[in-house]
């Protein structure tokens, strides 16, 4: 099976972190960071919180697709999912909420991101077009922040969190 209408979207930022949030919502994990590079994205994790063991891990596009892939043949359910730090307050892990932030990095028109989980919050930096010109932004995201951006997804979905 394939990915539906949204075939021709797989690169936006909506599908490539949905992509990358699955992936850490089967390999628990916390303190995240997510790096854009040529072709992919680098993510540094940790899986126990108050340990300072990071992995670090390469994306490709590619393999990103695949991972939507089986995400849509296994029509997975969500339940929930425990993760510290951050992500506790989210019963659907890191999925929902960063194809929601995809979704509003999209819109900005954004490039280059990084995303750096802090002990509070997230913070979000990209690139942005301003006219002939770019420029760079950091916002920093607090869990409440990272709530609304969550149910304003669920309210364009028509679907409840």
């Amino acid at each position: 099976m394939t990915i539906p209408a949204e075939q021709g979207k797989l690169h936006t930022y909506q599908w490539l972190l949905r992509a990358l949030g699955a992936y850490l919502d089967m390999h628990p994990s916390c303190r995240i960071s997510l790096a854009e590079v040529p072709g992919g994205f680098l993510v540094r994790l940790q899986r126990v919180l108050h340990k300072l063991e990071p992995e670090v891990y390469k994306f490709h596009h590619d393999s990103l697709k695949e991972q939507l892939d089986l995400l849509f043949e296994q029509k997975r359910a969500s339940g929930p999912v425990h993760h510290q730090g951050v992500w506790a307050p989210f019963p659907n892990g890191h999925a929902d909420f960063l194809r929601a932030l995809g979704y509003e990095l999209d819109q900005e028109g954004a490039r280059n991101i990084l995303i750096d989980e802090l002990e509070d919050g997230i913070v979000v930096t990209y690139s942005k077009p301003d006219g002939p010109d770019w420029q760079k932004r950091m916002v920093f995201l607090a869990v409440s922040d990272m709530e609304s951006i969550l149910n304003a997804a669920f309210e364009r979905r028509g679907t409840s969190a």
